[in-house]
C-alpha cells in the first residue's frame, strides 16, 4: 500500500487513531497592553518604515515585497495619553536590554489573535515575533548576513507567541497595513486591511512559509544539507514542512523534487535517493562563494569521506562564513566538522584521535525552560507517535526528561570562549547546553545538544542522530528538540568578534 499525505493530515489521522485531544500550556508573553505602543528589534537590514493610512474590512492575502529578519520578545505598552519608554533592542533568547529615543504612539483599537505554526501547519512555534507595520518591511538578504537585532519603527506594534504558538496583538487599525510573522529567517508578510475591533486570524496568515518566495513576502532560511550515510536529516526537514513526505510501510521519507533546500554529497550522493546533487561537501567548503549562498549548513552523521577536505584553508572558509552570520550544524559521527573547525568550544570523548564512539541511548534532562515549555505544549499526536508505527519509539511522557536514541559521540567538556564585549570587558560565547544525560564511553551525565556563538553566526552539535536509526512515521522527540534549536539559532544576536585561533 502506498500513501502520500501532508504532515497536517498525518497528525489529524493520528488524533483519530489514538483518540487523543490537544494539550497545551502558555508562557507569559503578553504583548502590548491595550492603548499602548511598543517597539522591538528586527534583525538584519533596517527599520521598517511607517505611515498612517485608514483601513477597514477584512484581511487580504495579496502578496507584498520582502521583509526583514527579526528577534522575539515582548514588552508592555503605555496608556495612550502618556509617552512611551525608549524603544528597545531585543534578542529572542534574552530579555530587553534597553534602547534610546522614544515616541508617542496612537491609541490601540484593533486586537488580533491567532497561532503561529511551523511550515507543516501542526507544530506550534514558540517565541515567534508577530507585528504590524504601516509600511512594507525590507527583505531578508538572500545570502549569508549578520542578523543583528534592530529596532522596529515606533508605530509598529508587536508581541511574541506563547509556548503553544498563541498570541494576542493589540495594535491600531490605521497603521496596520502589513502583518509580519517571523522566527529567525522564517518570515511571512501579508497585507491586511482590518477596521477597529477584534479579529481571529486564519492559520493561512500565521503559518511560517515552507518555501522561499521573496516577491510574495515568503522567506525561509537558505539551507544546504550534507547528504550523509546514516542520519536522514532531510526527512526531518520534510516532516517539519520543508517539502512533502511519503508514507509507506511505516516509513516517512522526503519526496524528491519537493525540497526547498540544496543537498550536497557528504558520504552519499543525493542522486541515490532521487535528489539533485549540488556537488561534494569538499567543493562546498572550499569555495567561499558557495558557502555565501546559504544561511544554514547541516553536516549530519556520515562517513569520513570528505573529512580530508578540512584543510587549514577550508577550515578558515567555514569559520569566516559562520563569523559573517552562518549557522553551522553537525551531529554524531560527523563530529569532525565541529571539533576540527571549532576546537576551542568543546572536548569530545576520543581514543587515539578518533572521536566516533559506539551507540548508546540516554534519558536526557531538558536544560532550557523555553524548550521544556514548548515540549509540554506539543499537540497530543506529537507527544506519542507510537500509534502510527509498528515498533516502539520514545514519547514526551517523561518530561522534563527526553529519551534520546542513537548517540554515537560524546561531549566530554564544554569550554569557556571569551571575546571582547565592546564595553571594555569580556563575554563567554561558548556552548549553551540544551540537553544533557548519561551513557556512552563517558558514562556520567554530559551535554548532548549544544550551541555556541561565533562572530555573527552560530554553531550547533548533537551527539545523536536527528532521525532515529530505523524507519518510522512522524517526528520523534529528538527531532522536535533539533527543530526547536534550529529555529532558536536563527534569531538575531549581538554582533561580537569571533574568537581568534
Amino acid at each position: 500500500m502506498r500513501t502520500e499525505m501532508s504532515m497536517r493530515n498525518l497528525l489529524v489521522f493520528g488524533i483519530a487513531v489514538a483518540g487523543l485531544g490537544l494539550a497545551g500550556c502558555a508562557s507569559d508573553a503578553d504583548g502590548n497592553e491595550s492603548g499602548g505602543n511598543a517597539s522591538s528589534g528586527v534583525d538584519p537590514t533596517g527599520n521598517p518604515t511607517t505611515g498612517s493610512s485608514g483601513g477597514s474590512g477584512t484581511g487580504t492575502t495579496d502578496t507584498p515585497e520582502p521583509t526583514t529578519d527579526s528577534p522575539n520578545s515582548t514588552t508592555g505598552g503605555a496608556p495612550p495619553d502618556e509617552p512611551l519608554d525608549p524603544p528597545i533592542l531585543f534578542d529572542v533568547l534574552d530579555d530587553p536590554t534597553g534602547g534610546a529615543g522614544g515616541c508617542q504612539g496612537a491609541p490601540n483599537n484593533l486586537a488580533l489573535e491567532g497561532t503561529v505554526w511551523a511550515p507543516n501547519g501542526v507544530i506550534p512555534v514558540s517565541g515567534a515575533l508577530v507585528y504590524t507595520s504601516a509600511g512594507q518591511p525590507d527583505g531578508i538578504p538572500q545570502e549569508v548576513y549578520c542578523a543583528e537585532c534592530e529596532e522596529l519603527d515606533c508605530d509598529d506594534r508587536f508581541t511574541t507567541t506563547n509556548a503553544d504558538g498563541s498570541f494576542t496583538l493589540n495594535t491600531y487599525a490605521q497603521g496596520a497595513n502589513y502583518l509580519v510573522v517571523q522566527k529567525g529567517q522564517f518570515m511571512r508578510v501579508t497585507p491586511i486591511n482590518f477596521g477597529a475591533g477584534a479579529e481571529t486570524l486564519d492559520d493561512e496568515l500565521t503559518t511560517l512559509p515552507g518555501e522561499n518566495d521573496p516577491e510574495n513576502g515568503l522567506f525561509i532560511p537558505l539551507i544546504a544539507v550534507g547528504n550523509g550515510s546514516y542520519d536522514r536529516l532531510e526527512d526531518g526537514l520534510g516532516k517539519f514542512g520543508l517539502g512533502d513526505t511519503l508514507i509507506e510501510n511505516f516509513e516517512e521519507r522526503l519526496v524528491p523534487g519537493t525540497e526547498p533546500f540544496d543537498l550536497w554529497d557528504n558520504g552519499q550522493s543525493p542522486t541515490a535517493d532521487g535528489f539533485p546533487s549540488q556537488g561534494t561537501f569538499a567543493q562546498l567548503v572550499s569555495s567561499p562563494a558557495n558557502l555565501a549562498q546559504y544561511h544554514m549548513i547541516f553536516a549530519p552523521c556520515s562517513t569520513d569521506t570528505y573529512v580530508s577536505s578540512l584543510t587549514p584553508q577550508n577550515i578558515q572558509n567555514i569559520r569566516d562564513w559562520v563569523a559573517a552570520g552562518g549557522r553551522w550544524y553537525a551531529s554524531d559521527w560527523s563530529n569532525e566538522w565541529v571539533n576540527l573547525v571549532f576546537p576551542e568550544y568543546q572536548n569530545l570523548s576520543c581514543s587515539g584521535g578518533n572521536c566516533d564512539n559506539g551507540s548508546y541511548d540516554s534519558l536526557a534532562d531538558v536544560m532550557d525552560d523555553g524548550l521544556l515549555e514548548w515540549l509540554e505544549a506539543m499537540p497530543a499526536p506529537l507527544q506519542d507517535i507510537n500509534p502510527l508505527n509498528d515498533e516502539p519509539h520514545p514519547t514526551l511522557f517523561d518530561l522534563p526528561q527526553v529519551q534520546t536514541v542513537d548517540n554515537w559521540s560524546g561531549i566530554q567538556d564544554i569550554l569557556p570562549v571569551l571575546v571582547d564585549d565592546g564595553k571594555g570587558g569580556q563575554i563567554d560565547v561558548g556552548h549553551k547546553v540544551w540537553l544533557q544525560g548519561p551513557g556512552g564511553t563517558i558514562g556520567a551525565v554530559h551535554p548532548l545538544t549544544v550551541t555556541g556563538q561565533f562572530g555573527c553566526g552560530k554553531l550547533q552539535f548533537t551527539s545523536y542522530h536527528m532521525a532515529e536509526f530505523f524507519d518510522y512515521v512522524g517526528l520523534s522527540p529528538q527531532e522536535l528538540v533539533l527543530l526547536y534549536t534550529i529555529l532558536e539559532i536563527g534569531v538575531c544576536q549581538e554582533a561580537l568578534p569571533p574568537p581568534q585561533g
